[in-house]
């Protein structure tokens, strides 16, 4: 029973930072272009850096073929979430159910 609910709770934070990202995404294009502007140049840069390696042909055009700043930069932004939602959790989690004065002891 264990697996499940550990299961359903990373499904859960993955598809919560992929909402999260995605709104952040969107409301950063509405009320601030440039910052955004600045976001997507660097991840083309990224995308320059990774893709122009030393690695051999048959390994960059896969790089080249799966990757682009538009991937990278949700990426950046799904971390961001994810870790927005670590740090929520946490605090929730601490809230509702503190440590026990053996938990504290142990660990």
């Amino acid at each position: 029973m264990f697996i499940l609910g550990r299961v359903g709770s990373v499904s859960a934070t993955l598809f919560l930072a992929f909402i999260l990202a995605l709104a952040m995404l969107v409301t950063l294009g509405l009320y601030a272009p440039d910052l955004l502007n600045w976001i997507l140049n660097w991840a083309d840069q990224v995308e320059d850096w990774l893709t122009h390696t030393a690695l051999p042909n048959r390994y960059n055009n896969l790089v080249r073929l799966f990757l682009s700043n538009q991937q990278i930069t949700f990426l950046f932004f799904t971390i961001i979430a994810r870790i927005i939602i670590a740090i929520v959790a946490s605090l929730f989690m601490s809230a509702v159910k503190p440590k026990s004065k053996i938990d504290k002891a142990f660990g």
